[in-house]
């Protein structure tokens, strides 16, 4: 708990360092700043939910396994949007969102796309939709951070390999 509480004062510091430099610096100074808080809260969350078992907040119903990675990975910054030829895209860094996971966000009032926000993929690119959580977004992720993820697995489950089979070698 100490050592979130410390990374915590630390992303402040940067932040606050990082708000008198040009641009360029202050993204190299924050780059891993929502790794760490977003890291920070998890471990803080985890730890009040053990000293307070009776008072956790009940997660949030709407949220099953699919929707919980996908607003992690938002809240870390990992999800990007991209239109072409009149589809929707989505690239993320981190675990695999589904274009559909977030539609049902945003239509749900979890997340949003800032328009124009994200650097480009590629240069010359055009510049991508930053996603982003809502507050409502926020306060569902925060009933469920720290803990284990909903049932079910937002991942398809790999096909099992075939068994090896003996096969009695061909008499002539």
């Amino acid at each position: 708990m100490t050592a979130a509480l410390v990374r915590l004062k630390q992303v402040a510091y940067l932040a606050d360092a990082a708000s008198r430099h040009e641009l360029v610096a202050s993204r190299v100074l924050t780059a891993f700043a929502p790794e760490a808080v977003v890291g920070s809260a998890a471990r803080i969350a985890a730890h009040m939910r053990r000293r307070q078992s009776g008072q956790a907040p009940e997660p949030d119903d709407r949220l099953d396994a699919a929707r919980q990675t996908a607003l992690h990975e938002i809240a870390l910054g990992h999800v990007v949007s991209t239109s072409s030829q009149g589809r929707d895209y989505v690239h993320t860094a981190g675990a695999r969102v589904l274009i559909g996971t977030l539609r049902s966000l945003q239509k749900s009032g979890l997340a949003e796309r800032v328009p124009e926000s994200a650097p480009p993929a590629y240069v010359p690119g055009g510049r991508q939709d930053r996603i982003r959580l809502t507050t409502a977004g926020a306060i569902a992720l925060a009933t469920v951070i720290g803990s284990s993820p909903a049932t079910g697995d937002p991942s398809p489950t790999p096909a099992p390999a075939p068994a090896a089979t003996k096969t009695a070698p061909r008499g002539r």
